[in-house]
């Protein structure tokens, strides 16, 4: 079981460095396609050794797709292989769950969108701004939909567990992004400055 948590910590944090190094340019293209096809084995082999497993990261891959999230090469290129490798291995997943933590995942990336949307008229003193803009930011309603069915007997807590460790790795990583993004914009604004002072020395 304590693989689950090492491997679900790894795709988190590995999905947003992919995301971020496409999007923000926070990091080496080169060094994002180099790690997907490895992503997608691991996600695919948790995905072929425990049904649960199998049926929490199906909903996490329907949820992005539903929602047109795989929106870079990369994430194209990882979906195939993952396709391919459950395709020809073949998995167990349980169904119904997967409907209701599909919906569950679909509503989460709503939730994130709206606030990356809204977050200036947010205001962070606010108890119920901050309890809405954590809320969705860590995508609880999945993870509330696992506790859930770990509730009902269905699911074991230690994918509840890797799930809140794939969310919160996942965050670390865009954190970090921010923090990079920060020094390379003073970084780039010192160099500007310096220029324009060369210029009327």
């Amino acid at each position: 079981m304590y693989f689950f948590l090492a491997a679900y910590t790894v795709l988190g944090a590995g999905i947003k460095y992919i995301d971020d190094a496409f999007d923000k340019k926070s990091y080496s293209k080169h060094i994002a396609f180099i790690i997907t096809p490895l992503l997608s084995i691991l996600g695919a082999y948790t995905m072929m050794i425990d049904p649960v497993s199998a049926t929490i990261l199906l909903a996490v891959l329907g949820g992005v797709l539903l929602k047109g999230k795989i929106d870079n090469l990369a994430f194209a290129t990882g979906f195939a292989i993952v396709l391919i490798i459950v395709i020809i291995a073949g998995i167990n997943f349980l169904i119904i769950p997967l409907v209701m933590l599909t919906a569950a995942a679909v509503l989460d990336e709503v939730g994130n969108d709206y606030i990356d949307k809204k977050r200036d008229q947010l205001n962070p003193d606010k108890i119920s701004h901050k309890f809405v803009t954590y809320f969705f930011l860590h995508r609880w309603i999945m993870k509330i939909a696992i506790l859930f069915l770990v509730a009902l007997g269905i699911i074991h807590i230690v994918f509840f567990l890797a799930m809140v460790l794939f969310d919160y790795a996942y965050v670390a990583m865009d954190s970090y992004s921010k923090i990079k993004q920060g020094i390379i914009s003073t970084t780039l604004m010192g160099k500007a400055m310096y220029r324009v002072a060369c210029i009327f020395k």
